[in-house]
């Protein structure tokens, strides 16, 4: 279809206020225009099998289908769908003409707030991928749930198909021996641990999510983040397992060299969501969808109207991501701590896991946390008093080992957060490290009388994830058990009264070799 892409290249096919010029992108299923302050995006008709935009009513309902869904992550981005006419001019969006396509209008966002932008020039922060990473959390919660999407056949049937797909390319963008180890690989993971994907829909996981979630999709402005461009076309591969979708992130910024800046926004997700779980799928979903974007780059790289430069470089790409599907499909070194962080109510153990989270990209598991998912409340709530019986803090601490262990099998590190004020719990810790042939940690926390109460006294002045006040401190105070259970080398006091990175460094150093 030349004649409508020259048309639209026309600054007189838009309304007025026409723009001053227009930029044509073309990527393998779409044609978008881009003006100074807004974007119009048209359907390539195009049939790969798992898209289909061959007929002007499949174009219609997927534009449409396109502003409603984008609108739950982008509410002010998308502002319609406008027919393009053909009229005595040309095509063009304007009154006169008959009806020949459709297309998504748009307003323009600023080039440089995308996430791929800020990651490019090293401006990519934790802080940004945390905030992003609630922004998510809080989207799945009201995203509709589709548990028949994580049935295990159902995932299957993607995997297979995802291979099939990529099948012409062997020896071309992929080798034999890579498509057969990582196929081998994946549908071995899907019947080996079956119960991890049963338990995921158990769990309300599977949910109407995103489906393409890349870094040039996040748009880091000052009001949060925006996710544009989640998959309409086909709902297989927008509904699915929450964890799909932050694989798909975290494997991008992997692929960027930036694995770190990838593990702090799944310890942000996982927190945030309350979703340790998802550490025991993630690294399964990270390998699928770097396959699936291998196979987008060589569906581009062999379009024959790719433009050569463009075809080359997403030759390299599409044979860049099936290696990184490779990589997955390896066991990961599993070197990283597990460091269990005690104290006293007040003592700044709280301030120093996040802080040691930070610093080392692993998630934190907070007892207080978990204790108030139990009781069914906000971790910015007063659990109730039945939470605090012994029953229920045993059950509290069952769970933390249980996510402890779902995080530790990934591969990871992982950072306890409790007062850790029984022997019996340091022990458990440490054993739960040692199952995993992990180097073991207990920071104490420790800092001044004054220091103490005083944070304690300002735990009763607006939110926080602790419900200990100094009521409690000497009866916490008299059942702390001294430390004498642990080996050299397993125990470090730490001072909190400075700031927090510093105790964090402090505790790094302190780490057995």
């Amino acid at each position: 279809m030349p004649s409508l892409l020259d048309d639209l290249r026309r600054p007189d096919a838009y309304p007025s206020p026409r723009p001053s010029e227009v930029t044509h992108v073309a990527t393998h299923i779409s044609w978008v225009f881009l003006t100074d302050r807004e974007v119009w995006k048209l359907k390539r008709p195009v049939d790969y099998g798992f898209v289909n935009y061959t007929t002007l009513e499949r174009r219609r309902r997927c534009c449409e289908d396109e502003v409603r869904l984008n609108r739950r992550l982008a509410p002010d981005v998308y502002i319609g769908v406008v027919p393009v006419r053909l009229g005595p001019r040309g095509h063009w969006f304007g009154p006169d003409g008959d009806v020949v396509d459709y297309a998504v209008r748009m307003r323009r966002l600023a080039d440089e707030r995308s996430a791929d932008a800020l990651l490019r020039r090293g401006a990519l922060t934790p802080e940004h991928l945390t905030s992003l990473a609630d922004r998510l959390a809080r989207f799945f919660v009201d995203a509709a749930a589709t548990p028949e999407a994580g049935a295990i056949e159902v995932i299957r049937d993607n995997v297979v198909q995802n291979f099939a797909q990529v099948e012409p390319f062997v020896g071309r963008f992929v080798s034999r021996d890579t498509l057969d180890t990582v196929r081998a690989h994946q549908l071995g993971i899907l019947e080996e641990q079956s119960g991890r994907f049963r338990g995921r829909v158990e769990q309300g996981r599977i949910r109407d999510g995103h489906g393409d979630l890349r870094l040039e999709h996040v748009y880091l402005e000052a009001a949060g983040p925006i996710v544009i461009d989640c998959v309409e076309f086909n709902e297989a591969l927008r509904k699915g397992d929450a964890a799909a979708d932050v694989a798909f992130l975290a494997m991008e910024l992997m692929a960027r060299s930036r694995a770190d800046l990838g593990e702090v926004f799944l310890a942000a997700f996982a927190r945030e969501a309350d979703d340790h779980d998802l550490y025991g799928v993630v690294d399964f979903y990270a390998g699928y969808r770097a396959w699936v974007r291998g196979k987008v780059a060589a569906f581009l790289a062999a379009d024959p109207s790719t433009p050569r430069e463009k075809a080359v470089r997403k030759a390299d790409e599409a044979r860049s991501l099936f290696e990184l599907a490779r990589a997955y499909a390896e066991a990961r070194p599993a070197s990283s701590p597990a460091v269990a962080v005690g104290g006293l109510i007040g003592s700044g153990k709280s301030t120093l896991a996040e802080a040691l989270g930070r610093a080392t990209g692993a998630p934190v598991l907070s007892s207080d946390r978990i204790r108030k998912a139990l009781a069914g409340v906000r971790a910015s709530d007063r659990a109730p008093e039945d939470a605090y019986t012994p029953a229920f803090s045993a059950r509290t601490f069952d769970e933390l080992f249980r996510r402890a262990e779902v995080v530790l099998a990934s591969g990871r590190g992982v950072v306890l957060d409790a007062t850790f004020r029984e022997r019996a719990l340091r022990l458990r810790a440490r054993g739960l490290a040692r199952r995993h042939g992990r180097r073991f940690l207990f920071a104490e926390t420790i800092c001044d009388e004054a220091t103490l109460r005083g944070r304690l006294r300002r735990r009763g002045v607006g939110p926080s994830v602790s419900d200990a006040g100094e009521a409690l401190l000497e009866r916490v105070r008299a059942e702390f058990e001294p430390v004498i259970e642990l080996g050299a080398g397993e125990h470090v006091r730490v001072d909190t009264t400075g700031p927090p990175e510093a105790a964090a460094h402090a505790v790094l150093e302190a780490l057995p070799a």
